[in-house]
């Protein structure tokens, strides 16, 4: 089976200071892989070489067996549903309008849209008949954080990148959101990439981990074997969940 994402000898650099180095990784279809590591590890910059926010300065970063450079950037990004913290949402737009804004760049009739969004607000616990007229101040943080979700999954894309989505909740709300992503990840089935610095997090969400240290992948598998994991880089993060 070929894989939907596949990174080849990836590598990014900063007025020549490495920030990602030979990072070979595939993902298959359905799978959630876990970017962990540290801050300045390279996981959000591995994140934007899949769509295209950054371009590899060497290796390749395929998207469906394309290299991201041989995609309209554009089409690429609407293939792909984007989570940051706290959403990313628009101020000046409500949530309905926020949630159908891929489809409404795809040319979807309003009556799709509005079905789309009410169906993807339910879902995520945001009664539509209370939630679509709001605006994102009139939210909490964790109702932001679910209309990013929905914003992301709106035009029903097959790759999500979601960013330390949950970094900026608290712990309560952090748990919840976790909970509800968890949900989603076994009903839809999408392929997802995770970045976190919670080993917790990561050791409860994927299905693969993939940590990152000084720009290099460290270790590779499931949480079950990145617990066993020999390497110093690995112990420490278990360590830290003591």
């Amino acid at each position: 089976m070929k894989p939907v994402l596949r990174f080849e000898h990836a590598a990014y650099s900063v007025a020549g200071r490495p920030i990602l180095q030979d990072l070979n990784l595939e993902l298959q279809a359905g799978e959630t892989l876990v970017l962990l590591g540290r801050s300045g590890s390279g996981k959000t910059t591995a994140l934007k070489l899949v769509n295209g926010l950054l371009m590899p300065a060497s290796g390749a970063v395929f998207v469906e067996e394309r290299p991201t450079s041989s995609w309209d950037l554009i089409r690429l990004r609407r293939r792909i549903g984007y989570v940051i913290q706290e959403g990313g949402l628009f101020p000046h737009f409500t949530v309905e309008r926020n949630v159908g804004l891929v489809p409404s760049l795809e040319g979807w009739e309003p009556s799709k849209i509005r079905a789309r969004v009410y169906e993807l607000l339910a879902r995520l616990d945001l009664p539509p008949e209370q939630f679509a007229a709001r605006y994102p101040r009139q939210l909490s943080g964790g109702e932001r954080q679910r209309v990013g979700i929905a914003r992301a999954l709106a035009a029903d894309p097959d790759i999500l990148l979601f960013d330390e989505p949950f970094g900026a909740l608290d712990p309560i709300t952090r748990a919840e959101a976790r909970k509800q992503f968890l949900h989603l990840r076994d009903s839809l089935r999408k392929t997802a990439i995770f970045v976190t610095h919670d080993v917790r997090e990561a050791l409860r969400i994927g299905v693969r981990i993939a940590l990152l240290h000084q720009g290099r992948l460290e270790a590779l598998g499931t949480p079950e074997e990145f617990t066993r994991h020999p390497g110093a880089e690995v112990r420490a993060f278990l360590a830290s969940a003591e």
